[in-house]
């Protein structure tokens, strides 16, 4: 949701700044790779309890998340494994965020936040599996308002406003889940209607969307 509404403001900066990271002769890969590692640090650094620094890393690491599909775009060097390297390594990132909070948490306040975090890890891994799942038997399943941006977006906010975390971990435990019991329905409900134009489609169709 943020995606599709946010991108279309920042389209023309965000291209300027892909053709400067192509004469530097930086690939897409090389991007989401360099996102994944400086997550990892984000999240060592939740777990040591240093929520401001961590969500600074975090912003770094969600620019790489955010320009390497315009990059792989501008170059034309959009791949199915660019595809499948960017949704797996969003995967992997997720862990590291929300596993770093969970232990500062638990180190901190006990296992209540613990779990909290937790949950939203688990309506995480469901909302992007659900997505990612339906697409290989309807057109589109990008509903719900608490996709991958949304929850980097609140998480990095918490961190750089830490009064705010405890509100927001309760938005994103609730909203995460919700979007993943959203999107179990919306795909039940398009495979009850089969005979509609654009339902169904090919496995292999489509997979050179590279986030979920």
């Amino acid at each position: 949701m943020l995606r599709k509404n946010v991108y279309p403001l920042v389209e023309p900066l965000v291209l300027k700044i892909v053709r400067q990271l192509n004469d530097q002769g930086i690939s897409p890969n090389q991007l989401t790779l360099g996102g994944l590692a400086l997550t990892f640090l984000a999240g060592w650094i939740f777990a040591a309890g240093q929520l401001f620094i961590g969500g600074l890393f975090l912003i770094l690491a969600s620019l790489g998340d955010m320009l390497d599909g315009p990059l792989a775009r501008e170059t034309k060097k959009v791949t199915k494994f660019g595809a499948f390297l960017d949704s797996t390594v969003d995967r992997y990132a997720d862990f590291f965020i929300f596993v770093g909070l969970a232990i500062h948490y638990v180190r901190h306040t006990g296992t209540g936040w613990f779990l909290v975090v937790m949950g939203i890890l688990m309506g995480s891994f469901v909302t992007s599996y659900a997505k990612a799942r339906a697409e290989n038997l309807i057109k589109d399943c990008s509903v719900g308002y608490f996709g991958r941006a949304e929850r980097i977006v609140l998480v990095a906010l918490g961190a750089l406003i830490p009064f705010l975390m405890p509100f927001l971990l309760w938005v994103l435990l609730i909203g995460t889940n919700a979007t993943a019991i959203q999107r179990i329905l919306y795909t039940r409900n398009a495979l009850l209607l089969p005979d509609q134009p654009g339902i169904s489609r090919p496995a292999q169709q489509d997979h050179e969307k590279r986030t979920l």
